[in-house]
């Protein structure tokens, strides 16, 4: 099809002293100027008869690659590719030609000689990865269509089918018997014309389609020049053609004296003759405007040119038709236009854009491909349509029938009854596109691979996101989608039975594979150092496996790894300390960092001693952390420089982990004279808890669900006013109270106990008969509770903590 790409130029043949002068390689070269390839094919074989000639050889693939004898010019391109300082661009088209005589290995290595050498150029990309996705494109509609090659067929070229009506409107240079035969120097053919072919369709499943003898469409359309390519308005009143630059009579010629190819109209009048042929306003005698395609509304024209300012060869254009004329022509720009050729532009009712090219990922040659509207002159990534109606071959020039179950294209593939012939497509299936995408960031995955139950074969997924194939209408299929570095996906799509145009679409939301991980220091309150033995354990509730307990080493430090869309609460426990937990550990936010950092700290309740209270540093010399200023210091107050190894250091009493500044979290429990504090209000006399009481009792409540083998007893504190024994019985009804409510919650009886201890257990001067503050005998009114065992069994001394030696001057290990 290569001698319809570039243009459908005809060059007037004139006599030429050129071909006068002697010597047959001065002939070829002027031949080759005036595009009579089939003489300079002649000339330059003759010069190799003669004389191994670098420039015959190389002008000899061109006109091969020109005519679209793609094995000879796969061999003289073989001839010069390996030649020093040869042109990148040969080493391209002898890939293009090793592709479509269907030898892709090969093809991929000259491809990747090619990328080396002009490594933007994506026709090189594409090409080289179309060889990769042969498979795929031969298989993806196995079983899906029926292809039939018309019978109307001529022994030369008949192609860009057009439907209208009843009529199968195409053009060809078929011989008609003529006297006088004008033809091609480009291909020694005859000028191609428009005919038409009435045929009757059973689109009833795989129907049959009968063809009359086609006729030649218009004596006023068709002239002595190229006409081709025909679109037509919806009332059929109004076609759209190629020809030559050829109107009234006068031929338009190029500044280099060509006579390139427009885009005319003509009108049928009201008893059926076409006329009123008229030149549309975006032609140009200076470059190649062709294929009309029109929208089913007429407002929108596309078209293929190579006019300045393109991509590449042949790129598609449309003009809008406004105030009474068409508007200016407007790419579409580079997802659909590449640096090859984009040709025979087809839209369908539903907006979807049908064109052949040879730039994007095909079979080799020109592929069909489609691609659809997503904005303001925006689309979709090209879908290769696939085999069988894309070949090796060139293909091109679809189009669909009126319920889009059948329709028409052109292809030179072998087996045909000339050159390029058309044939007939049917389906009974329907369009599906699987839309492929982000989850958290709505854009589409490209890369991602499709798998089809029904089939077992694999489809990828374009730079759209998009999947696209056909299946039979009603049938099912679980499809499973995979992509590195995401979690795969499976879902069961159907391809649904309905009107024209229509287009199953499923989407498939890929979540990434979860980086998010939960990971800190879990602290030692007795000195606020990091806690050694403490177990770690991770829950979660979406019902994922619960994560293997983990034990801390010296630094304390814990790291786990977390399932996306879950929350989580992690525990951490230690021998003779309140259990830490922290909760609401989610990654159902995709906008949370990946990596959470929450620190935990064990309250010591018990030493080898018995229950600790007091938790300065007896030996006066050892740094602490300092609840309230948040900073490690001495016992004189100075702030502590030390390391302590495996990334964490102590400056200026500040704990650093691996650079980054860390600290325990605020203590949960402030200690008391011989338990931790429960902020309590009792009005004066009474044992009813006050409302402000709720948030230290909730606070409470979760201390024991989260430690529950703890025996605790609940002790009560009055100050000195009042009676001894009013004191000691007002104090176990308030301990009495706290248990109570305790109960009530759900935590078992025989866990806790009350006591009261009135005012036996003041905590300042303030006994009887002493003025005092209000705030001081508040400091004696008081709740604390106190760990007492553990389960059924009463404290044992815990066994001694092993002593880690440090190299460091005041190290607390």
């Amino acid at each position: 099809m290569t001698r319809f790409i570039i243009s459908l130029i005809i060059c007037i043949q004139v006599s030429s002293a050129a071909f006068a002068q002697a010597g047959h390689l001065k002939r070829a070269n002027d031949a080759m100027q005036e595009l009579d390839y089939m003489t300079a094919i002649v000339e330059y074989q003759q010069v190799l008869q003669k004389e191994d000639n670098t420039e015959a050889k190389l002008n000899l693939a061109e006109c091969y690659r020109k005519i679209n004898d793609i094995e000879n010019a796969e061999y003289w391109y073989g001839q010069i590719v390996r030649l020093p300082n040869i042109n990148p661009i040969n080493k391209l088209y002898y890939g293009m030609m090793l592709q479509a005589n269907g030898k892709c290995p090969v093809a991929r290595y000259w491809l990747q000689q090619y990328l080396k050498a002009m490594p933007d150029d994506a026709r090189g990309q594409f090409l080289a990865k179309a060889c990769d996705m042969e498979e795929e494109l031969l298989n993806k509609n196995r079983g899906i269509y029926r292809i039939t090659q018309l019978p109307i067929n001529s022994h030369l070229d008949d192609y860009a089918p057009a439907i209208v009506g009843d009529q199968l409107v195409f053009a060809s240079d078929r011989e008609t018997g003529v006297a006088v035969k004008r033809t091609s120097m480009w291909t020694g053919n005859p000028f191609a014309e428009l005919f038409t072919a009435t045929f009757q369709v059973d689109t009833t499943g795989f129907g049959d389609f009968r063809y009359q003898v086609p006729r030649k469409f218009s004596s006023v359309v068709n002239t002595k020049f190229h006409e081709a390519s025909a679109t037509f308005s919806a009332d059929g009143n109004t076609v759209y053609f190629t020809r030559n630059n050829y109107l009234d009579g006068k031929v338009g010629r190029s500044d280099e004296g060509l006579v390139k190819l427009s885009i005319y109209s003509a009108k049928k009048d009201k008893n059926g003759n076409w006329g009123d042929v008229t030149l549309l306003p975006f032609c140009s005698d200076n470059y190649n405007t062709v294929h009309p395609s029109l929208s089913a509304d007429g407002k929108r024209i596309y078209y293929s040119s190579n006019r300045p300012g393109g991509f590449g060869g042949m790129d598609i254009y449309y003009s809008d038709f406004y105030n009474g004329s068409w508007g200016p022509s407007i790419s579409l720009g580079p997802v659909i236009n590449t640096e090859g050729n984009e040709i025979f532009p087809f839209i369908q009712e539903n907006g979807r854009l049908n064109f052949a090219s040879n730039g994007h990922i095909g079979l080799g040659g020109l592929d069909n491909f489609y691609s659809v509207s997503i904005g303001k002159n925006e689309w979709t990534m090209p879908v290769n349509i696939g085999a069988p109606i894309n070949s090796n071959s060139d293909d091109f020039g679809l189009c669909y029938g009126p319920d889009e179950s059948w329709g028409f294209f052109c292809s030179d593939r072998p087996g045909g009854a000339g050159r390029d012939d058309i044939y007939l497509f049917q389906k009974n299936s329907a369009p599906i596109e699987l839309y492929v995408f982000d989850a958290q960031s709505k854009k589409p995955i490209a890369g991602a691979i499709v798998e089809n139950s029904n089939t077992n074969f694999k489809l990828s997924s374009n730079a759209s996101g998009l999947v696209a194939f056909d299946m039979k209408k009603a049938e099912c299929a679980n499809f499973t989608i995979s992509k590195k570095g995401y979690e795969s996906l499976e879902q069961v799509a159907c391809a649904e039975s309905s009107a024209k145009g229509f287009v199953t679409r499923i989407e498939f939301p890929l979540q990434k594979v979860s980086n998010y991980t939960v990971q800190g220091i879990v602290f030692d309150m007795s000195n606020g150092y990091p806690a050694e033995g403490a177990g770690i354990t991770l829950l979660n509730d979406c019902g994922k496996p619960i994560s293997e307990a983990f034990t801390t080493g010296i630094d304390g430090r814990y790291k786990f790894k977390l399932e996306r869309n879950c929350c989580y609460t992690i525990r951490a426990s230690m021998s003779g300390f309140i259990a830490a937990v922290g909760e609401g550990i989610c990654t159902k936010n995709p906008a949370l960092s990946p990596t959470m950092r929450v620190n935990l700290n064990l309250e010591p309740y018990r030493d080898a001693e018995g229950f600790i209270v007091d938790n300065s540093d007896k030996t006066g010399r050892l740094p602490r952390f300092n609840n309230i200023s948040g900073l490690y210091e001495y016992p004189d107050g100075s702030l502590a420089n030390f390391e302590l190894g495996s990334g964490l250091e102590i400056r200026d009493g500040v704990l650093y982990d691996n650079g980054a500044p860390s600290r325990p979290e605020e203590s949960r429990w402030q200690r008391g004279s011989d338990g931790f504090l429960v902020n309590l209000y009792y009005d004066f006399n009474s044992a009813d808890l006050r409302s402000e009481s709720m948030p230290e009792l909730a606070k409470l409540l979760k201390t024991l669900r989260e430690n529950p083998d703890f025996e605790v007893e609940i002790a009560s504190y009055t100050d000195a006013r009042g009676t001894d024994s009013y004191n000691m019985d007002l104090s176990q009804k308030r301990a009495d109270a706290v248990v109570n409510w305790l109960v009530s919650k759900g935590i078992p009886r025989a866990q806790l106990s009350a006591k009261g201890y009135g005012e036996t257990r003041l905590v300042n001067h303030c006994g009887n008969n002493v003025p005092c503050t209000e705030a001081e005998h508040q400091q004696n009114r008081r709740t604390e509770f106190r760990i007492t065992g553990l389960g059924s069994s009463t404290m044992s001394k815990p066994p001694e903590k092993k002593v880690k030696t440090k190299s460091c001057d005041g190290c607390p290990f």
